[in-house]
C-alpha cells in the first residue's frame, strides 16, 4: 500500500499544478471541456484533495488538506485578475473549495474504514 499511497501523493501535487496552470492560462487558451465551469472546479479540486488525502494518510489531517486547496484557490483566482480574459470570481472560489472538501472528506471516510495500520 506504500507505493499506491506514494503514487497518489505524486498525482495529487501534479493535479495541483495542472490546477494552476489551467487557472492562469489566458482565457483564449483555456480548454473548454464542455462541463459547467462550477463543475470543472468542484472536480478538480476533488481529485486533487482525495489524492492528497490518500497519498498522506493518517499522516495528515484532511482538514489541513481541504484548508491548505481552498487557500491556494483563492490565491489562483486573485491571480486570475492579471491574467487576460480571465477574471476572479468568488462562486469560482467556492466550487473549489467544495470540492476540496467533498474530496478530502470521502476519502478520510474510507481511510477511517481501513486497518489501523493502513497509512
Amino acid at each position: 500500500m506504500a507505493l499506491l499511497q506514494k503514487m497518489a501523493q505524486i498525482v495529487g501535487w501534479l493535479a495541483v499544478v495542472v490546477i494552476a496552470i489551467l487557472s492562469l492560462v489566458p482565457g483564449s487558451l483555456r480548454p473548454d471541456t464542455g462541463a459547467p465551469p462550477k463543475l470543472e472546479h468542484v472536480a478538480a479540486y476533488l481529485m486533487a484533495a482525495g489524492l492528497l488525502t490518500f497519498g498522506y494518510g493518517k499522516q495528515r489531517h484532511p482538514l489541513v488538506i481541504a484548508l491548505c486547496l481552498a487557500i491556494y484557490s483563492a490565491a489562483l483566482e486573485i491571480a486570475q485578475i492579471l491574467v487576460p480574459g480571465r477574471h476572479a470570481g468568488f462562486a469560482d472560489f467556492a466550487a473549489s473549495t467544495t470540492g476540496a472538501v467533498i474530496g478530502s472528506a470521502l476519502t478520510w471516510i474510507v481511510l477511517r474504514a481501513l486497518p489501523r495500520d493502513f497509512a
